[in-house]
């Protein structure tokens, strides 16, 4: 009974011995795998944090465009930053709106620089609003072509004052002379123009229409009593 007991303890022992070895030759490599695998994919979480980082900041514009001021030897007077418009100022749109106003409404003696003007107009324009065919529908009844055989138009802003956010009135008068340059009469009219901003992206867009703006719904007439 005691010779049993005693190769039952021998057994565990040598098992106990052999698991010991096993751990001391190939735990530590398997501990050290499992290590590196941590490391491993903490490095590739840094690389991408990294890259995506870097990639950002070659998106943003890193030029820094100065106003610089010369007397007449070339000599520089004063240095200053150019500061970024707003796409959305009120004084810009201000100034688009009346500049659509004027290319829509003006009557040239030249037909040729009768048709780029009215092309400007257009570039405040989609066919996806209501204005579009406003305009177009205008200009089928009261063809420029053919007024200014008769008449010259010249069109001045009074005021342009915002309703809401995107709506604004327009006032304006219309001096109109005849072809020798005799003024016939002063017309004055209102309208109201809706606005959507649409920054642009490329650089035909840029150079059409700098900040974007274009008129979704337009309506004018014109003021009988004043």
């Amino acid at each position: 009974m005691e010779k049993t007991e005693s190769s039952s303890s021998n057994q565990n022992t040598a098992y106990f011995d052999g698991r010991r070895e096993w751990n001391e030759r190939f735990g530590g490599s398997i501990k050290a795998a499992h290590t590196w695998k941590i490391v491993a994919l903490i490095s590739l979480i840094i690389a991408a944090v990294s890259v995506s980082g870097l990639a950002y900041m070659a998106g943003q514009n890193k030029l820094i465009p100065y106003i610089v001021e010369v007397d007449k030897l070339g000599g520089s007077v004063a240095t200053h930053q150019v500061q970024q418009i707003a796409y959305n100022n009120p004084k810009v749109i201000k100034y688009n709106l009346a500049e659509f106003i004027s290319n829509f409404k003006t009557i040239y003696s030249d037909p040729k620089v009768q048709k780029e003007t009215i092309l400007k107009s257009y570039r405040y324009l989609t066919p996806s609003y209501s204005s579009f065919n406003i305009v177009n529908n205008y200009f089928k009844d009261n063809s420029p072509f053919s007024r200014l055989e008769k008449e010259i138009v010249n069109v001045k802003m009074d005021s342009i004052v915002p309703i809401n956010e995107n709506t604004y009135q327009l006032d304006w008068h219309e001096e109109v002379f005849d072809k020798k340059g005799n003024k016939l009469r002063t017309d004055y009219f209102r309208a109201s123009a809706t606005i959507l901003i649409v920054p642009p992206k490329t650089e035909e867009e840029i150079f059409r229409n700098p900040i974007g703006m274009y008129i979704t719904d337009f309506n004018f007439s014109q003021i009988i009593n004043k």
